[in-house]
């Protein structure tokens, strides 16, 4: 591995294969984890920056990107435990610093309640945290199925929902979110469903690591982050300027926080 490349490569497990990104050659080791229904390439700007001080592991959840689909019916529990396997995998016997956004926070905190010695501390970014009544809204509209049709309707309404959902990134950024959901659109939901239906709010009172939480000030996931930060007595930290995104829009700023929250540890 070059100092200005980084690896791609797969884990090879029982269920199949976690597709991965790593990067740099020395300092701490950082997992990356992904929100719905991304891939691993919305770190590709941050790796050269953050592989400075860190050596990087950034694995596409199964079933988006290039990693082997879990069933449909698999909890994110069950995403978290395949994960967590291919993160110990890659960290031949160290711990590991596990950074998730949206759904990859969810999956961090799971990792860390159910393999705790794999974890030497959390940051998290906009923590998927809702009401009772926000959790159904979202499983019953948020993420319909996507139907494929001659009149490419579905084209249509992938870049008109990042245009919702991404209002003020790049159109580069927004590209590049439509894209990696229509490469898995028959799945693109899942991973939505299991994260809504999961408590990180509950769940992250049972980690024992040292955890930081994160935010962007725009992003529709910033009040309940910084609630829950405060409820438990969890250092928060707000990405000034940007409204989401934040491995993408500022990589800089990303790792320079990651890596403040390494040296405290």
């Amino acid at each position: 591995m070059t100092a200005d490349r980084a690896q791609n490569g797969y884990v090879d497990l029982d269920f199949g294969q976690i597709h991965y990104s790593a990067y740099g050659q020395m300092g701490p080791r950082l997992a990356l984890l992904h929100e719905s229904p991304l891939s691993n390439k919305v770190f590709e700007k941050a790796l050269p920056i953050l592989g400075e001080w860190a050596r990087v592991f950034a694995p596409d959840t199964p079933g988006y990107g290039n990693s082997t689909p879990l069933p449909r019916e698999s909890s994110l529990s069950d995403l978290a435990s395949v994960l967590a396997e291919a993160i110990s995998t890659w960290a031949a016997g160290e711990k590991v610093i596990i950074c998730g956004v949206h759904t990859g926070a969810s999956l961090a905190i799971e990792i860390a309640a159910k393999f705790p010695d794999l974890c030497s501390g959390l940051f998290l970014i906009g923590v998927p945290v809702y009401s009772d009544a926000q959790r159904i809204d979202r499983i019953a509209n948020w993420c319909p199925d996507i139907s494929i049709d001659e009149s490419g309707k579905h084209l249509i309404w992938a870049w008109e929902r990042y245009q919702q959902i991404w209002p003020t990134a790049p159109v580069g950024d927004r590209n590049l979110a439509v894209l990696e959901m229509l490469r898995v659109w028959e799945r693109y939901n899942w991973g939505y469903l299991q994260a809504f239906a999961y408590r990180p709010d509950i769940v992250i009172s049972s980690i024992t690591c040292p955890i930081h939480i994160a935010a962007a000030e725009g992003e529709y996931l910033y009040s309940a982050s910084k609630e829950l930060a405060k409820k438990r007595n969890i250092p928060f930290t707000t990405f000034l300027g940007i409204d989401g995104q934040v491995p993408l829009r500022n990589p800089e700023s990303f790792s320079k926080h990651l890596e403040l929250f390494s040296e405290s540890l």
